[in-house]
């Protein structure tokens, strides 16, 4: 028990691999600092209750949704969307009361193992249907993700990716740096092999940065055409190996530059199905800009615009927002989405000390892009991860 907070490791575990553990890990950190009897310090308190701290702005992110339902008609299904959401206000106030003593570099080894582990158990699941089947698609996209969706796992995986690749730049044994860096690419392909979207935006962008940063701090002029080489490499196996991955970036590309009006519209393709509901979204957000449709509302009031806009593709989906900014403005209005907002913007405010400051921005960051393209609070696999992040990361204090 010493070693403990022991729920922050096994949530840290458990984000990459499993979303429907997740509520187990929860009860679990709460459970240990009530057998601990872990003494709620007011110093603590008073140092969490700021306009700096991200829990803050989560708190009352949670709290605009109770505030939706003096409008709101479908109350069953915003009694249902409050209790799913119920982690975006216990974090918060947990963390208030409470600030875990973790070993930092602990936290971010469980983190990993937790990545390596969710690769081993979906590609084993794959490689069954892929036995079973003969089917080589199984091995790849949607198929290989079988614990969570693409998208979210790929996010996850990503965080366990700038981990590794933060673990070999502040490395001194050339054998920790190799390790990493092996770690990293072998995440990498696995990213790749997702085909998520927002996976792709975000490991090219991870990448330049963090090498950039690698190549500064170990000053070898062998890095920088070893690193061009991986890159160029890796991305001409893409294209010859995985022409469905890169069907599905020309396809994003062809969609963005055409005019909406051109779409088929009762198509779902992925990317055309964003922009009907990003379209729809926006009309709502117009006619209730301060106060949305209310939080049980939103899925009837989007589905009903998707079906006036003659969008009967996404309408039958019974597609959210897939943007968590206009899902959000959409259901309680503007200070959702701005309350929103600002757990992200209240990270790039100076703590003092911040040890882990770069860390924390680059997870923040990998959560900011993500809610771009997916209404990531909207699901469990989201939300647990979103609000123990965002809580934890300004509240723990680093044990030497």
């Amino acid at each position: 028990m010493k070693e403990g907070p022991l729920g922050i490791y096994l949530m840290a575990f458990l984000i990459p691999l499993n979303a429907k553990w997740l509520g187990f890990g929860v009860l679990i950190i709460i459970l240990e600092q009530i057998i601990r009897r872990t003494p709620i310090r007011k110093e603590n308190i008073k140092k969490q209750l700021s306009l700096k701290n991200p829990g803050l702005w989560l708190f009352l992110f949670y709290f605009m949704h109770i505030v939706g339902l003096i409008h709101t008609e479908n109350l069953a299904f915003a009694n249902m969307d409050l209790g799913m959401k119920a982690t975006l206000a216990i974090f918060p106030v947990f963390f208030l009361l409470y600030q875990p003593l973790v070993r930092w570099p602990a936290f971010v080894k469980c983190f990993v193992f937790g990545a390596f582990a969710s690769i081993l158990v979906n590609v084993a699941l794959s490689m069954e249907a892929f036995l079973n089947s003969g089917a080589f698609y199984y091995m790849r996209g949607s198929n290989l993700s079988q614990m969570m969706h693409r998208g979210y796992w790929a996010v996850y995986l990503l965080m366990a990716y700038l981990f590794l690749l933060k673990m070999a730049i502040v490395a001194v044994d050339r054998i920790k740096i190799f390790l990493n860096l092996l770690g990293a690419l072998f995440i990498a392909v696995f990213v790749v092999l997702s085909e998520s979207k927002v996976g792709y935006l975000l490991l090219a962008v991870i990448s330049i940065w963090e090498v950039v940063k690698f190549i500064k701090a170990h000053k070898n002029k062998w890095l920088i055409p070893i690193a061009a080489a991986v890159f160029v490499g890796g991305g001409i196996l893409v294209y010859t190996l995985m022409p469905s991955a890169v069907q599905r970036i020309s396809k994003t590309f062809e969609v963005m530059s055409k005019p909406l009006e051109s779409y088929d519209k009762t198509g779902a393709e992925s990317t055309t199905a964003r922009l009907f509901v990003w379209d729809a979204s926006v009309d709502l957000i117009k006619e209730n800009f301060w106060f949305g449709v209310g939080t049980g509302d939103i899925k009837d009031e989007l589905r009903q615009r998707n079906l006036d806009k003659g969008y009967t593709g996404v309408a039958q989906m019974n597609l959210n927002s897939h943007n968590q900014f206009l899902n959000s403005h959409v259901a309680i209005g503007v200070f959702g989405s701005l309350f929103l907002l600002m757990t992200i913007v209240s990270n790039l405010f100076k703590f003092n000390p911040d040890p882990f400051r770069s860390w924390r921005l680059g997870i923040v960051f990998i959560l900011f892009i993500a809610l771009l393209p997916e209404s990531m609070l909207e699901v469990q696999a989201g939300i647990i991860p979103y609000a123990f992040f965002l809580t934890f990361l300004t509240a723990f204090k680093p044990k030497v």
